[in-house]
């Protein structure tokens, strides 16, 4: 199910009993993964495209998303300039080991370039110092008190997800 929700930068392919409450997608073989085996082994591919190609790429795969073939696809409404990657990004996401599997579809789809992501390289990205939030914070042009807030909730929040590692992982859906 294509989840267009028009406030959030970003939409999302989940399947449909996940929006339902009913389905945990960070999964594998059938089994919820714990923080510690999401930060091991779940990821992504990373598709850059313009905002039309990105949607009809989403339509194609919402299928293999039901199907639960694919886990889950997110990608951007717009470009985000801050991180001056020129095009849009759609992320594909899945459990390295059907990562294999899941290029096979993209690959069948047309999609040539790949370039695969741990979240836990994503989640290091977001954290203090990481290149991702202090691009961010430098683009909003925070003061330092400001800047230091905001490296503090980012902590907290990965610090409060991932404190209990055997936990089943719930994430974060905008």
């Amino acid at each position: 199910m294509i989840i267009d929700r028009p406030k959030s930068h970003f939409i999302f392919v989940l399947p449909t009993d996940h929006v339902n409450r009913h389905y945990n997608y960070i999964q594998y073989n059938n089994k919820p993964l714990t923080n510690r085996e999401y930060l091991k082994y779940w990821g992504k591919w990373i598709i850059f495209g313009n905002p039309e190609e990105l949607a009809a790429l989403a339509k194609r795969l919402d299928f293999y998303v039901e199907k639960k073939r694919i886990p889950a696809v997110k990608y951007d409404r717009k470009e985000i300039p801050e991180f001056e990657f020129g095009q849009c990004v759609m992320c594909v996401y899945c459990d390295v080991r059907q990562r294999t599997s899941v290029w096979t579809i993209l690959s069948n789809l047309g999609i040539k370039d790949k370039a695969w992501v741990y979240e836990k390289e994503t989640v290091d990205r977001w954290r203090p110092g990481g290149y991702l939030l202090e691009t961010w914070i430098s683009s909003r042009k925070m003061d330092e008190e400001m800047a230091q807030k905001v490296r503090n909730d980012a902590e907290n929040t990965f610090k409060q997800m991932f404190e209990n590692e055997n936990a089943v992982f719930r994430g974060i859906v905008q």
